[in-house]
């Protein structure tokens, strides 16, 4: 038991430093109460989840993690812990990041909860579709080998059915962030780098930029054509992905500094009158 304890904590160190941020961040947005409330409904679910797909296929369907990490690392049935830990964070990250990109950089939140809750839910899905493929070619880095789906995907090896499946977990974890902050209120912020979410954004920006850099590395250093091929296109792909989203982002800040602006010299010029 206790080196699975240690293989679950030192041997998936990235889980866990991701899982530090969180806690760290989510206590201060949500208390301890509240954090632990949901990091129990996430990992729940992701037991679940998890091993719902492993043993029907349902909702990600049927894949197997690989048996030689048993006695290596803690197991909840026949998932690894630190599979069903990363919900916590995953989802976390992407909610709060969404309150910043939909608010913008000079309030907590933004009067559109509908939009912001989308926003989470997109970002939760791009994330996965940036880790999960580059966890399948674990086996040509640290991570190992840790996962197989048993049958054909679109998305370099992942079925349409686990993203889809995904959505919806995504959804409901997202969901539950949101009636818990549901009395959450807007308060202004002087700028970007004192928002109280910039923590939680850079926490996911960390996981993507950390898995497409490993899929750039992979591709230049291993020497399986075919390897090098879905390595070098799966950082290719974050980087397509990510650039727009950038920009998209930028112009809508803009927008809404510009509209501050309007409004504070309609302000200005009434008062003077």
């Amino acid at each position: 038991m206790v080196q699975e304890i240690i293989g679950t904590i030192a041997g998936r160190w990235y889980v866990t430093l991701f899982g530090i941020a969180f806690v760290v961040l989510a206590s201060r947005h949500l208390g301890w109460r509240r954090t632990g409330i949901y990091a129990a409904g996430a990992l729940a679910i992701g037991i679940v989840a998890e091993n719902g797909s492993v043993r029907w296929g349902i909702p990600y369907t049927r894949y197997s993690f690989n048996g030689d990490l048993r006695g290596r690392e803690l197991f909840v049935g026949d998932v690894p812990l630190m599979v069903s830990l990363s919900y916590t964070f995953m989802s976390y990250f992407a909610f709060a990041s969404a309150r910043l990109i939909v608010g913008g950089p000079y309030r907590t939140r933004s009067p559109m909860p509908v939009l912001e809750y989308l926003t989470a839910v997109m970002l939760g899905v791009w994330a996965i579709w940036v880790v999960d493929p580059v966890s399948r070619l674990g086996a040509h880095f640290f991570l190992g080998e840790l996962f197989t789906y048993d049958g054909p995907g679109f998305w370099f090896g992942l079925p349409l059915g686990s993203q889809l499946g995904f959505t919806v977990t995504v959804g409901l974890l997202v969901g539950l962030l949101t009636w818990l902050l549901r009395d959450e209120p807007t308060e202004p912020v002087g700028r970007l780098l004192d928002h109280p979410r910039l923590g939680a954004l850079g926490g996911f920006l960390g996981q993507v930029i950390f898995m497409a850099a490993t899929a750039f590395i992979v591709a230049r250093t291993s020497s399986d054509p075919l390897v090098v091929k879905t390595a070098d296109a799966l950082a290719g792909s974050a980087f397509i992905i990510f650039l727009p989203a950038a920009l998209l982002v930028a112009v809508h800040w803009r927008s809404l500094v510009l509209a501050r602006r309007r409004v504070e010299a309609e302000v200005s010029g009434t008062a003077n009158t």
